[in-house]
């Protein structure tokens, strides 16, 4: 599958949170090794974990290391702390390689930075 297949599902993914995540952005999450989908993940409710944390959580949850992995993600992954820590930190601490982001975050609290902290720590970049 190439990078537009994998961005494709995340959307797919996204839509199951339709009317639920309110005041939070609808955001999906596809991981990727080795070109075999290891996790998936939406953003299920507000307060509750975003996308790419489901997505790290299913690809564990099934015996999967999402070290060296590709992140196929709809949404700028946030870098600050609310009612949920920072997915950048999360995904750096997982050993993720390779971020591909649909979109940027129109919340000017990350607005661009999230970008940034990915880009300073992450080998591949998209």
């Amino acid at each position: 599958m190439a990078d537009t297949s994998f961005m494709r599902l995340a959307l797919r993914l996204a839509r199951r949170g339709y009317g639920a995540t309110s005041p939070n952005p609808m955001v999906g999450a596809v991981l990727v090794k080795r070109g075999k989908i290891i996790g998936r993940g939406w953003h299920h409710r507000a307060g509750l974990p975003h996308a790419e944390i489901e997505a790290l959580h299913d690809a564990q949850k099934n015996g999967h290391d999402p070290r060296g992995a590709t992140l196929y993600v709809t949404l700028e992954p946030c870098c600050t702390h609310g009612r949920t820590p920072p997915c950048t930190d999360a995904i750096i601490a997982a050993g993720i390689k390779r971020v591909v982001i649909g979109t940027t975050d129109p919340n000017p609290k990350h607005a661009g930075k999230g970008f940034k902290i990915l880009q300073r720590a992450l080998p591949v970049f998209s």
